[in-house]
């Protein structure tokens, strides 16, 4: 176990601080205990110290995490890492005040420690078998991540705001599960030269905003601020229960992260709280409404898609726990 690794299981253990308790102090020693006893850099003390600030009441700012972060790395070092068996090492270099607080790229990187993945890791790891055929995959990924007789909704109607990007238009097609699965295991998934998008959640077939959505189950993780390589070793590490990985034919490849909620409002705190916390390694924040279009698997992309341009189901695993995929 890396020192990454115990601080992590340090911080799961650490009751969150509370504003008139000691909060301050609390959260001060908590970064503390980050960068001395387990020698992590500012970056993995930012990460950390955000995953505990999700327990604390009220919430830290970004900014006093920031300044209780680099206070911690001012102070003198205190006694007793020997104890949890984390080796010494020179004590790391406060950053710069006028240098950027958060770099998404060397975040991901120091979290990875070295690992590397590629998409053929990743369909080796899938629980379910993938199709030979790539158009299949959409096909394959309704078959199984939703139920018969949801409806489902996909668009394939684009418009180009600027030269080089299609963006969904339109409300799109809704269709029953079944129905959608014989047609596109016949003729592939619907596209167009954009390529093709499909909502998460299935709908109640009465529209396609956040109150026609008729079960709560995903929700999209996407860090296309970061190089495609290091996107999908994140993935392949990240303690999520993630159910679909999905090439987008572009830059970036789309989780579907499964949350299972009972209704919109605990959607959206269970979601507003992981984006929050996955922030620091370059993950879109605004991923929160559960009406949300995703890359449909199956279509290829030619505008502003990277050559072959192929949506492709990368793994698939209907019953997902929280546990890396590798």
């Amino acid at each position: 176990m890396n020192n990454l690794e115990r601080a992590r299981r340090y911080i799961a253990c650490t009751p969150g601080a509370v504003s008139g308790d000691g909060g301050h102090n609390r959260t001060f020693a908590v970064a503390c205990s980050l960068v001395h006893t387990f020698h992590l850099d500012y970056a993995q003390a930012m990460v950390l110290l955000g995953e505990y600030n999700e327990r604390c009441m009220p919430r830290w700012s970004p900014r006093e995490l920031d300044h209780k972060v680099r206070s911690a790395l001012k102070a003198p070092p205190r006694s007793g890492g020997s104890a949890l068996g984390v080796p010494g090492r020179k004590r790391t270099t406060l950053p710069a005040a006028s240098a950027p607080a958060l770099n998404p790229v060397a975040t991901v990187e120091r979290l990875l420690g070295g690992f590397r993945c590629g998409e053929a890791e990743l369909s080796q790891a899938s629980v379910v078998k993938l199709p030979q055929d790539w158009k299949q995959g959409g096909a394959t990924l309704l078959d199984h991540l939703f139920r018969k007789g949801e409806v489902v909704n996909f668009v394939v109607a684009f418009s180009t705001p600027q030269v080089g990007k299609a963006v969904p238009s339109g409300r799109g097609v809704c269709i029953e599960q079944e129905v959608a699965i014989h047609s596109w295991r016949a003729g592939g998934s619907p596209q167009c030269d954009g390529g093709g998008w499909l909502r998460m959640n299935p709908l109640d077939g009465r529209g396609i905003t956040d109150a026609n959505v008729a079960a709560f189950r995903f929700a999209l993780v996407e860090c296309d601020s970061i190089p495609l390589p290091l996107q999908i070793a994140l993935l392949a590490k990240l303690p999520l229960p993630i159910a679909a990985i999905i090439a987008s034919g572009g830059r970036s490849v789309h989780a579907w992260v499964e949350v299972n909620s009972s209704g919109p409002d605990e959607y959206r705190t269970i979601v507003a709280k992981m984006l929050r916390t996955l922030a620091h390694c370059g993950v879109d924040t605004n991923n929160k409404n559960p009406s949300r279009l995703s890359r449909m698997p199956g279509a290829r992309r030619l505008i502003g898609g990277t050559p072959p341009g192929h949506q492709k189901l990368l793994y698939l695993n209907p019953t997902p726990t929280s546990h890396s995929i590798l």
